[in-house]
C-alpha cells in the first residue's frame, strides 16, 4: 500500500500524541482507544464453488477480523483518527484502513482530510463492524459491487433539520491509488478524478438515501492492453478499443428503511456503469425484513444481481488466413472469459445481543446462479457448479 507523505505526518501526530496521553488518561480526555472483533465460522455445502472465500470445509479464517481505533482530539475542532485492521481473509489485506484529519467548525459542518471509507452504500463505514447490523455478512449480491471501499481525499458533511426532518449532505473528492482483488486476483488500479455526493434524509422511523459517485480508472491488466493494441495495429480499432481496461466508472444508490422497536425493513438499490468494454454494467438490489424480540432479532433477506456486459461482434474475419484465423479464436476467448452472471442470495438468520458490545449471531444463505458465472465477484465456480449452494455461519461480533 502505498502511503503518502501526508499520511506519514498523520501518523507520526497519532503516534506521538497518544504515548504520553496514553499515560496520563484519567487526567487528559483527549484520546479515545477503541475497536471491534469477529470471529465467523463458514462452510458450503458445494464442493464444486467458492462464496466469499467459503468452501466446502469447516473456516474460520474469511471474515474474521480485529481493529483497533485511536481519536486523539488536539481542540474542540481538530482531532485526528487512526484505524488499524487485521484481517484473516485473503480477499482483503490488513493494514491501516482509516486515517484522517477532522474540522468541526460548528455542529452542523465536518470536514475530513486523509484516508477515508468511500461512502457509496450505507454501511460503507460500518463495512467490518459486524455489530453494526443485524446480518452476519452483508448482503453480498449488492455489497460486493465496490471493487475498492477507500479513497485518499477529502470530505464535507453537512447536517440540518427541517421540522421532524433530519438532513445530511456530502460530498467527496480524491482519488484511489492501491490494488483490488477480482477472483483471486490482486489488480493494480489507479481512480483519478474520484468524487461524489449523497443525500439522507430521516423522519421518525423512515431513512432515505441517494448517492453518486464517479472516477476514472486506470487498470493494469497487461493482456488485456497488449493484446487490444496489436488488434488496432491491425485496422481491428472497435475490438481493440474493447479492451481497454481503462475508463469512467459511475455508481449510483437509492435506499429506502424503517425501523421501530419491534421490526426493521432495510433496502437498497443500485446501478455501476463502466465506461470501459471489459467493465462489466451493474445492475442490484437487497430487502430484508427483521424482527426483535429483545434481546434477539430474526431476520430474512433477499438480494439479486446482474452483471452484464457490451460485448461487440469480432470484426476479425474467418478463413481469411492462419494468422487472421488465431486471432479471430483468441478474441473469442477472450470474450468467454467475460460472461454476463446472474445470481441471488437468500438469507435467513438470528442475532443474539448477549451483552450490550457482544453478539452472537447464526446465518443460513442460499445462493443460486442464474446461467454462466463470471467469477469476478463473491461466487466463483470451481467446475460442474449445479447454479445452487447453502453457506452455514455461525459469528462472534464485539465491540471494546
Amino acid at each position: 500500500m502505498k502511503h503518502q507523505v501526508t499520511y506519514f505526518m498523520l501518523a507520526s501526530c497519532l503516534a506521538f500524541g497518544s504515548l504520553p496521553l496514553a499515560l496520563h488518561a484519567e487526567e487528559n480526555d483527549k484520546l479515545q482507544l477503541s475497536g471491534f472483533a469477529r470471529v465467523i465460522m463458514g462452510y458450503l455445502d458445494d464442493a464444486n464453488a467458492e462464496y466469499i472465500g467459503y468452501d466446502n470445509s469447516v473456516s474460520f479464517d474469511q471474515q474474521s477480523l480485529i481493529a483497533l481505533q485511536a481519536d486523539y482530539r488536539f481542540t474542540d475542532e481538530i482531532s485526528v483518527t487512526g484505524q488499524l485492521v487485521g484481517n484473516t481473509g485473503k480477499q482483503r489485506d490488513s493494514g491501516i484502513e482509516w486515517l484522517y484529519l477532522t474540522y468541526k467548525p460548528n455542529k452542523a459542518l465536518q470536514i475530513k482530510l486523509g484516508k477515508l471509507r468511500i461512502p457509496f452504500f450505507n454501511y460503507s463505514d460500518s463495512l467490518d463492524v459486524g455489530f453494526a447490523y443485524p446480518w452476519l455478512t452483508l448482503p453480498q449480491q449488492f455489497y460486493d459491487t465496490a471493487f475498492f471501499s477507500t479513497f485518499e481525499g477529502v470530505s464535507a458533511n453537512y447536517e440540518f433539520t427541517v421540522k421532524d426532518w433530519v438532513i445530511n449532505s456530502e460530498g467527496f473528492w480524491g482519488y484511489y491509488d492501491d490494488a483490488f482483488n477480482v477472483a483471486s486476483r490482486s489488480v493494480d488500479a489507479q481512480v483519478t478524478g474520484l468524487f461524489g455526493v449523497n443525500t439522507s434524509a430521516a423522519y421518525r422511523g423512515w431513512s432515505f438515501r441517494a448517492s453518486f459517485a464517479q472516477g476514472d480508472a486506470d487498470v493494469e491488466l497487461p493482456e488485456a492492453t497488449q493484446f487490444g493494441e496489436q488488434l488496432r495495429q491491425l485496422g481491428f480499432n472497435k475490438n481493440g478499443d474493447w479492451l481497454d481496461p481503462n475508463g469512467t466508472i459511475q455508481f449510483f444508490q437509492l435506499s429506502a428503511n424503517y425501523e421501530n422497536v419491534d421490526y426493521f425493513v432495510r433496502s437498497e438499490v443500485g446501478k455501476v456503469v463502466g465506461k470501459s468494454g471489459i467493465t462489466p454494467d451493474i445492475n442490484n438490489f437487497y430487502i430484508s425484513l427483521g424482527y426483535n424480540f429483545n434481546p434477539y432479532t430474526l431476520y430474512i433477506s433477499y438480494g439479486k444481481r446482474k452483471v452484464y456486459y457490451d460485448h461487440i461482434p469480432n470484426e476479425i474475419p474467418y478463413g481469411v488466413s492462419d494468422g487472421l484465423n488465431t486471432l479471430a479464436a483468441t478474441y473469442d476467448f477472450v470474450l468467454t472469459q467475460f460472461s454476463d452472471d446472474k445470481n441471488n442470495g437468500t438469507k435467513l438468520g438470528i442475532r443474539w445481543d448477549w451483552k450490550s458490545n457482544i453478539a452472537f449471531k447464526g446465518e443460513m444463505t442460499l445462493i443460486e446462479a442464474n446461467g454462466p458465472i463470471s467469477n469476478d465477484f463473491s461466487l466463483v465456480d470451481l467446475g460442474n457448479f449445479d447454479d445452487r449452494a447453502i453457506l452455514y455461519q455461525l459469528g462472534l461480533e464485539w465491540v471494546f
